[in-house]
């Protein structure tokens, strides 16, 4: 009876602490797949049930899109940039630039992804700036530049896949890691995640504003002990590998020293503070425990 107490004790402290115990939806798959976003919105181009984006990425697909610390047209070729912090917040920006022989992709969608736990005072504010036009089977000769195309905060809730020690995209199976250099076979590695259109387009016209790229401007905060990611997208209405379809992603590797890497992630080692409950309960347990041990003293 006593060790039950305390066992029950100890079941109820994991319970309160535990977040990673919410439901997430598991990819089948790396590829060929309907992914939704998180926008309230939903999808600009969503082409599946549910204003989904299908993922078919037949093959290659990691050489155009990039993720640059800068909008310079020198920059294009981006860059693995990595914020580590001891605070459980920042901010930021960067860019999704192109060098692909198409010179433009009509959307791109962010993947934010994230170690867990998760805590319940996560937020994450996207705002995206860039060119945006009606997509068809060639880029139209005018383009509008819209500032804040989504401006948007996103919660825990939003947080719909995973958890996944890798991200979707190009290959056979899952090879591609969030962030360069992580070791995929790791379980603590192991990220959910959320995607986001950000209902803009980018092109190889360095002469643009950002040199066609799109600026991606960023708060947020609930970053506790945790690795996040930030991954790009790219969607075509017409491409010569399939319509209406994602089939481009940044190149990353679990090899950091590999050549063409870009990508841009979060080390927070920032610790919790107990949630008033959470930290009651845990003194219940403590004292629980403290109270038998005496118990079991005096019968002695």
């Amino acid at each position: 009876m006593k060790h039950s107490a305390i066992g029950w004790a100890c079941v109820g402290l994991l319970a309160m602490t535990s977040q990673w115990a919410q439901s997430y939806e598991q990819l089948p798959a790396n590829r060929n797949i309907y992914v939704g976003v998180a926008n309230d919105a939903g999808a600009r181009y969503g082409s599946g049930a549910d204003d989904t984006y299908w993922i078919n990425a037949p093959g290659g697909g990691l050489n155009q899109l990039h993720i640059a610390n800068s909008g310079a047209a020198g920059n294009v070729s981006g860059q693995v940039t990595t914020q580590t912090i001891s605070t459980s917040s920042t901010s930021g920006s960067f860019w999704v630039t192109t060098t692909g022989g198409r010179g433009y992709n009509d959307d791109i969608v962010l993947a934010f992804s994230m170690t867990g736990p998760v805590p319940s005072d996560f937020s994450l504010s996207i705002k995206s700036s860039g060119y945006q036009w009606d997509a068809g089977t060639s880029l139209p000769s005018t383009l509008t530049y819209v500032s804040g195309a989504v401006n948007e905060t996103f919660t825990s809730a939003d947080l719909r896949y995973g958890p996944n020690a890798a991200k979707p995209g190009p290959g056979d199976g899952w090879t591609l890691p969030f962030w360069s250099g992580e070791d995929i076979t790791n379980p603590a590695n192991q990220q959910v995640l959320m995607f986001v259109d950000l209902n803009l387009g980018n092109t190889s016209d360095r002469g643009a504003i950002d040199a066609g790229s799109v600026r991606v401007d960023f708060q947020i905060s609930g970053l506790y002990d945790t690795h996040a990611s930030f991954n790009a997208y790219a969607f075509a209405m017409a491409a010569n590998i399939a319509d209406a379809s994602i089939n481009w992603t940044n190149r990353v590797s679990t090899n950091a020293a590999d050549v063409g890497q870009s990508g841009y992630s979060i080390i927070s080692t920032a610790q919790p503070v107990p949630e008033p409950a959470t930290a009651a309960l845990a003194l219940v347990g403590l004292g629980l425990v403290g109270l038998l041990s005496n118990k079991r003293r005096k019968a002695s």
